[in-house]
């Protein structure tokens, strides 16, 4: 009777350990970390969409500044620059993404380009708020609008680049990217996730 008491307590003491380990919380997932022939690839994965949702929100600004002149457009009516304001909520959206994935505590970046990512980040942030700004200008305000911080979002791509041994023009690199992904990729059998070697 005895050793089945002690079986009992021990059993006891085994459920609750369980019990226990059911009701922790899971940790958080550990950051992807990327090896410097990783980087290159993951960092144009996040920024190269926005660089194209740009292009198509430079050409509407364009369209408009054109009906401005042409007079085809009211220069005061809201309506009027939706087109443009659309554009620029799209940039919003990829900015918001492209943030994610370039925060540290998702992917972690080699030593050297850490800085350079985390400034690039930052940039991508500041122009989310801005644009929720701006797509509330009417057309002549928005057609004259100066960029607030252009300078240090071309210095901090441009740092960004260099760090992680890209093609200085941010053009051609997310076209070699693109150009690179759209080639049928042979994956080693011992690392299935591997990402094909960045750009550059």
């Amino acid at each position: 009777m005895q050793k089945l008491c002690r079986v009992s307590v021990a059993l006891g003491a085994a459920i609750g350990v369980l019990m226990l380990v059911g009701c922790t919380p899971e940790p958080e997932p550990e950051p992807e970390v990327l090896t410097a022939s990783e980087a290159g690839g993951a960092y144009l994965d996040a920024v190269c969409p926005v660089n194209a949702a740009w292009d198509i929100a430079d050409a509407e600004l364009e369209q408009l500044r054109l009906a401005l002149a042409r007079g085809a457009v009211s220069d005061t009516k809201l309506a009027d620059a939706k087109p443009v304001s659309d554009a620029l909520e799209e940039v919003a959206a990829a900015s918001k993404i492209a943030a994610g994935r370039l925060d540290p505590k998702s992917t972690t970046w080699p030593e050297d380009a850490q800085a350079a990512v985390d400034d690039v980040r930052e940039t991508l942030q500041d122009d989310r708020e801005q644009i929720g700004r701006v797509m509330k200008l009417p057309p002549h305000k928005l057609t004259g609008y100066s960029w607030e911080g252009a300078e240090d979002t071309a210095r901090a791509a441009a740092q960004a680049h260099e760090a992680l041994g890209l093609p200085e023009d941010a053009d051609a690199a997310c076209a070699q990217w693109a150009e690179q992904q759209s080639k049928p990729q042979v994956k080693p059998q011992s690392k299935p996730s591997e990402r094909p070697e960045a750009a550059g």
